[in-house]
């Protein structure tokens, strides 16, 4: 039975067996399954996951601190000192998951590095 790529992403866990935790420390990934002994070599995220986590940051911050801005107008530096630290979590907390989702997607549908297909020439 397949694991759905959302459980293994959002939960970080292992997209082939869904059973065991996909990470090693903060954002390194285990380089192979302790459950089914799947080999995570291929793991290539990018800069993707960082992307999402910028566009998801942004669209979750800047309404509370426009809020913040507009309803209580503090000074720009408590404004800073709050909004800082809660813009920091948020990608800190989002960037794992994210990280999760994308490999499991990249796991699911074996994606690979691009390849263009080889021309040849006419006569």
């Amino acid at each position: 039975m397949a694991v759905s790529v959302w459980k293994a992403g959002l939960l970080s866990l292992c997209p082939n067996c869904g059973q065991a935790p996909l990470f090693d420390g903060l954002l390194t990934i285990k380089p192979s399954c302790p459950c089914c002994k799947a080999d995570f070599s291929i793991e290539d995220a990018g800069d993707g996951p960082a992307v999402f986590v910028i566009l998801a940051a942004g669209a979750i911050c800047v309404p509370f601190i426009l809020i913040a801005e507009l309803a209580f107008r503090p000074p720009i530096w408590l404004l800073i000192l709050v909004a800082l630290p809660f813009t920091a979590a948020v990608c800190i907390g989002l960037l794992r998951p994210f990280k999760a989702l994308m490999f499991a997607m990249q796991w699911r549908y074996r994606a690979g590095e691009g390849r263009q297909a080889r021309k040849i020439p006419h006569d």
